[in-house]
């Protein structure tokens, strides 16, 4: 990763930002890994040329990635039920 790049994490998630964020962007990051981990809609909203859209692209992304990883450390469930 570059040294531009700048990594947070919110609410266990890492996140990699293409540079310093600004301190709405991380409120919205924040709402954003919030409601997608509750499974909730957000409804955000920030003044043009806030960058919007850079923090919804990358907190998503960064997420999404997050919960693939967590399928894929946790162990296949067993059956006990029936004998083989």
């Amino acid at each position: 990763m570059s040294s531009m790049w700048s990594e947070y994490t919110i609410c266990g998630v890492k996140i990699k930002f293409p540079c310093k964020a600004y301190p709405s962007q991380l409120a919205m990051m924040n709402s954003i890994v919030r409601g997608l981990n509750g499974s909730q809609h957000c409804l955000l909203e920030s003044p043009t040329g806030s960058g919007k859209s850079l923090a919804l692209l990358c907190s998503a992304l960064a997420w999404q990635q997050s919960l693939n990883e967590f399928h894929t450390q946790r162990p296949e469930p067993r059956n006990f039920t029936s004998f083989q």
